[in-house]
């Protein structure tokens, strides 16, 4: 009688337990019984974008920046124009202004150059009988300045050009405080770029009418001097004709080196780059290697030695 009155409570404690929804063991096969509620499955993680980087800020390059602070001797002036468009004028005499960023002298003409495409863009030209006008060389005094040239603007092998004959035509942008250059002394210049020039331009130098000599000056500029290779550093930032003999050559794929001393990095050397090595009816390195030579240019120091950057093959003179 007790067996029968535990076996019916067990039958009514499952049958409570199955009505309230609860899992239970079945007392016959011993797996869970699941409920019918469905489980619940999580949304993804939420992954944000990616984080803002903003642009970077936009700085003014030097040469930007520091016009707004040049002064012009001569004043402010409404008729000048950017050498950039001074082909627009060809036939017309105006004011160009313009920063000279390279300059050349090939002996028959000096060049001002405002671009790297020198041979498509404006340029100013003088010629030697209008050098000793000027308390310094042309192309020291006026490289890296800021400038602006007026006379008539010309058309010479499709680029216009202004050809100067006076040094009151070129006037030079000041710094604020900086005095204007007088004629007692040189501009220091501590690198010049020296470009290839078109041969006919030279040609036409050779031609073009002398203009008359003023009254008490020299009519044509002093030859230029000849000096051992040992004295080359104290003639930085002129033009002179330095002589020697080169005792070793070396062309590092990205410059040609003619050396005169075997201390090489603390003397004088010439410097050819790739753009002039197809000039040479041969390799510079082999052309020059032990030849006595004349070096025409002019004397740069480039960390602490000095040096001659030559652009065509006229530069050098083999004296034997």
């Amino acid at each position: 009688m007790c067996r029968v009155g535990q076996i019916v409570m067990l039958v009514l404690t499952t049958s409570l337990v199955v009505a309230c929804g609860q899992t239970v063991a079945s007392p016959l096969s011993g797996k869970t019984a699941n409920n019918s509620t469905p489980t619940y499955t999580r949304y993804p993680t939420y992954t944000p974008y990616p984080t803002y980087t903003p642009y970077p800020t936009y700085t003014l390059s030097p040469l930007t920046a520091d016009v707004g602070s040049l002064v012009w001797p001569n004043g402010p002036r409404d008729d000048v124009i950017s050498w950039i468009d001074a082909a627009d004028f060809v036939g017309t005499e105006m004011i160009i202004e313009g920063t000279v960023i390279q300059t050349h002298n090939s002996g028959k003409a000096v060049f001002l150059n405002f671009a790297e495409d020198y041979q498509g863009s404006f340029s100013i030209v003088v010629f030697p009988e209008d050098w000793h006008k000027f308390p310094a060389p042309p192309e020291t005094l006026f490289y890296g300045r800021r400038v602006r040239a007026q006379g008539l603007i010309e058309e010479y092998q499709g680029a216009p050009e202004i050809v100067v004959r006076d040094p009151w035509q070129i006037e030079v942008a000041l710094t604020l405080g900086q005095e204007e250059v007088c004629e007692c002394g040189t501009p220091v210049v501590t690198q010049v770029v020296v470009t290839a020039t078109p041969s006919a331009r030279e040609e036409l130098a050779l031609t073009s009418e002398p203009a008359v000599p003023t009254a008490g000056v020299t009519e044509s500029p002093p030859a230029i001097e000849v000096v051992n290779w040992q004295d080359a550093a104290a003639f930085a930032g002129k033009t002179v004709i330095v002589e020697g003999r080169v005792i070793a050559t070396y062309n590092s794929g990205k410059v040609v080196f003619l050396n005169f001393d075997e201390d090489y990095q603390r003397t004088f050397k010439v410097v050819i780059f790739p753009d002039a090595w197809p000039l040479f009816p041969q390799p510079p390195e082999d052309m020059y290697q032990d030849q006595l030579v004349q070096v025409t240019g002019q004397v740069k120091m480039y960390q602490g030695a000095p040096e001659i950057i030559v652009e065509t093959p006229d530069a050098i003179y083999i004296l034997e």
